[in-house]
């Protein structure tokens, strides 16, 4: 999906406090194809529309720069560092991490260049924060960083990798895939019992996945995880707007997500194997949409059956959700914070979700319909359908959230406070989700 060229300026004042941030992430951060590509690169945005002093130490992986992109992120950071990640490296890494028991996805970021250039400036007090984006940059932060007084460590875990990977495991239709992501589950259940010890703060998306990483650290005998705080990004809700009567095709649902990704492909091949044979017996008219860039193989062979649409790459994924009557969610593994939730619920429409879908956003009953067997799929899916008004008046009340509680700003000011509070020595952390849900309620 190509979702913008670059990140929109943030709408917010400058800092009275500005601060030196190093960014610490794995891939670069364009095109916005990912949902993690789409969040460092408005991070990047919000700290400089703040007045922070912003370099980014990242890897020559899964993305490029158009001359565009490299002017803007020249213009926008005090540093870039992209280094090179050839085959040869990932190989060198796999080895040392099979050696040290790392997780897959983290041995093979490895990057011994990284990890001296970010040593040496934080040796050299260049930093007041050092940000970490995903588990698999932890391993370029010097553990010492986190006894420095002046500079405050960020681990952005997001979700809880070995709770992701054991959902994987379980809807995985591959016996050799299965193996794998059980195996990684293992090294990644180790990883995180131990990698939170090494920073100020761990940033971390629902209490579902605070609730794995301490399971882990039970598991692993390791003291149990007490320095995290709840962090998100958000979504442009001046691009994801409510749709013109025009605009929506009566009978049309919508799923929108990179089909290259695993836990979109089982979501989608779950939805049209158990839920949408189902609706279709009902309405024989109703058409699927499945959205995204790259599509497997097995998603493909779904194109042009039981009146399913796959589009492949879009120029703006958000003209086909407006076009829509309901969207659907259907996740089975990687919970924590949903792009495709929120903006659907940006757009003002009505939608039918997993409970996995929706543990990062939280979202209430009254924005969103839960199931999770194909039967209360299916029927939530028929009367919102069947009922146009309702499915309005639900859309109505999605886009309310979102605006509250899921604009960009809102939850890069949020980690802003964080970074403030943990400079400052002030408590951040085990009492904040309770508030955060409290909030929700």
């Amino acid at each position: 999906m190509v979702d913008g060229q670059l990140p929109r300026t943030m709408k917010c004042d400058a800092a009275q406090r500005p601060l030196r941030i190093a960014v610490v992430y794995s891939r670069i951060p364009f095109p916005m194809m990912r949902g993690d590509q789409m969040t460092v690169a408005h991070l990047i945005s919000f700290l400089a529309t703040r007045g922070h002093v912003v370099d980014l130490y990242t890897l020559a992986v899964d993305g490029e720069l158009d001359a565009e992109q490299a002017q803007w992120l020249r213009r926008t950071c005090r540093g870039v560092r992209i280094y090179p990640q050839p085959w040869r490296a990932k190989l060198a890494g796999l080895t040392v991490g099979l050696l040290s028991l790392l997780p897959l996805q983290v041995s093979i970021f490895r990057n011994p260049g990284l990890k001296r250039d970010l040593e040496l400036a934080i040796r050299s007090d260049e930093y007041d924060v050092v940000y970490c984006y995903y588990p698999r940059t932890a391993p370029a932060i010097p553990s010492s960083v986190k006894a420095n007084p002046g500079t405050a460590s960020f681990l952005a875990l997001q979700l809880s990798q070995t709770l992701n990977t054991k959902r994987m495991a379980r809807n995985e239709r591959s016996w050799l895939k299965r193996l794998i992501y059980r195996v990684e589950a293992v090294l990644m259940g180790r990883f995180e019992a131990r990698v939170w010890q090494d920073f100020n703060k761990v940033v971390l998306i629902g209490p579902a996945d605070v609730a794995a990483v301490k399971e882990q650290c039970r598991a692993h005998d390791q003291p149990e995880i007490d320095n995290w705080i709840y962090g998100a990004h958000g979504t442009d809700t001046d691009k994801y707007v409510p749709a013109n009567p025009s605009e929506i095709v009566p009978g049309r649902v919508i799923f929108s997500g990179s089909m290259l990704y695993p836990p979109n492909i089982q979501a989608v091949l779950w939805f049209v194997g158990y839920v949408w044979p189902i609706v279709r017996a009902q309405i024989p008219d109703a058409t699927l949409v499945i959205q995204g860039r790259d599509p497997s193989a097995k998603v493909r062979e779904l194109d042009g059956h039981d009146g399913i649409w796959v589009t492949g790459t879009v120029p703006d994924v958000g003209v086909l959700i407006r076009s829509a009557q309901v969207c659907v969610n259907p996740m089975l593994a990687a919970g924590g914070m949903q792009n495709k939730l929120i903006e659907y619920m940006a757009c003002n429409k009505a939608v039918v979700a997993s409970s996995v879908a929706n543990e990062g956003i939280m979202a209430p009953n009254s924005a969103l319909i839960i199931a999770d067997t194909p039967d209360a799929f299916a029927v939530a899916v028929l009367r919102l359908l069947r009922d146009p008004e309702g499915a309005l008046r639900l859309g109505d009340a999605a886009r309310q959230y979102v605006l509250s509680h899921w604009t960009w700003e809102k939850h890069f000011l949020d980690l802003e406070e964080a970074f403030y509070n943990a400079l400052d020595k002030h408590p951040v952390g085990a009492s904040e989700p309770q508030n955060r849900e409290s909030d929700q309620k």
